[in-house]
């Protein structure tokens, strides 16, 4: 580990520890926990168990109704079982596939949400993306595109689909599990840190992992070559701590993500290149209204019309 990523791993932790003891203080102010209750952090959540972590050791605990993986909790190490959920810093959510209506929360009190993607195998979906910028936006974390399988890329490799990202100031990290390259400047933006990290399936997260920590171990499968899909192999998430500090969340790929509590006015403030123009209407949907700087900006070339059309496929589906 290198001196900038131990001063990063010591400056993270102290925050963990700072953010902690306020919990556990705000906690004891209001609710009924037991007095033997000690503070922890979830780290992974099974059939009818949950894993806290503690003093450096997981103890498994019975859960609680809306644990979240990264939660901070108090639980009783006697009893075994968590007795409340502290607030949380950041939320990281999407709709239960299964029930629009049902909010699913992918992780709590993380400091950055790492979006895996590939170019190809399977293709790049610049619409998960934007779905998830705008999540990340709700969640109060901050987002990093890390880009893995850039040994599959030609020379020729045509990279403007990652343009607009780029030109939002959206951290972008090129890498490849399979060859080594970019890892070293993965692990030192995230040293330290908490993070989660999510994706389509099959674009190598778990291989990722591997490769940033060859002690994980962790199961890792191909994409399919008749229809270039990912094939689940993470089941369900879990919290592991890295050897440069960094805590990062696994979970299993995803094939759609739904936004969860996003109505149609709200979507525009996320698409933060909008925010530079003003419409001739305070409340411009983008979409029909005269005198539209936003649609004016993307006739000139000043926003990325691939970004616009995202905007519009979103919103359609929240109408």
């Amino acid at each position: 580990m290198s001196r900038e990523e131990r001063k990063l791993r010591k400056h993270f932790e102290a925050k963990a520890k700072r953010e902690l003891r306020l919990a556990k203080k705000f906690s004891r102010q209001r609710s009924g926990a037991s007095k033997s209750a000690t503070a922890g952090q979830i780290a992974e959540i099974g059939s009818g168990y949950c894993d806290v972590l503690s003093g450096g050791r997981p103890i498994r605990c019975r859960p609680m109704p809306g644990l979240a993986i990264g939660d901070h909790v108090m639980f009783s190490p006697e009893r075994r079982r968590v007795e409340e959920i502290l607030p949380r810093r950041t939320v990281l959510s999407r709709t239960d596939p299964r029930n629009p209506r049902i909010e699913r929360v992918i992780a709590a009190n993380v400091d950055v949400v790492v979006m895996v993607v590939s170019l190809k195998n399977p293709p790049l979906r610049p619409g998960l993306i934007d779905r998830y910028l705008i999540a990340i936006g709700k969640s109060g974390a901050d987002p990093l595109l890390c880009v893995n399988k850039i040994d599959l890329m030609s020379a020729d490799e045509d990279l403007d689909a990652l343009r607009p990202y780029r030109d939002l100031g959206i951290e972008v990290v090129l890498c490849s599990a399979a060859t080594g390259a970019g890892l070293e400047r993965l692990s030192a933006v995230l040293a330290g840190k908490i993070c989660v990290f999510t994706g389509h399936s099959g674009v190598g997260k778990s291989s990722l992992l591997n490769a940033l920590d060859q002690k994980l171990d962790l199961a890792t499968n191909t994409v399919s070559s008749a229809n270039e899909r990912g094939r689940h192999t993470t089941t369900s998430s879990a919290m592991f701590e890295l050897s440069n500090g960094a805590r990062v969340i696994d979970t299993p790929g995803i094939r759609e993500f739904g936004l969860w509590d996003i109505a149609p006015p709200e979507i525009r403030r996320y698409f933060q290149e909008f925010n530079n123009y003003r419409c001739g209407f305070s409340d411009c949907t983008h979409t029909h209204e005269p005198d539209c700087a936003v649609k004016i900006a993307v006739e000139a070339g000043e926003i990325a019309d691939a970004r616009y059309q995202g905007y519009l496929r979103i919103l359609n589906r929240t109408i």
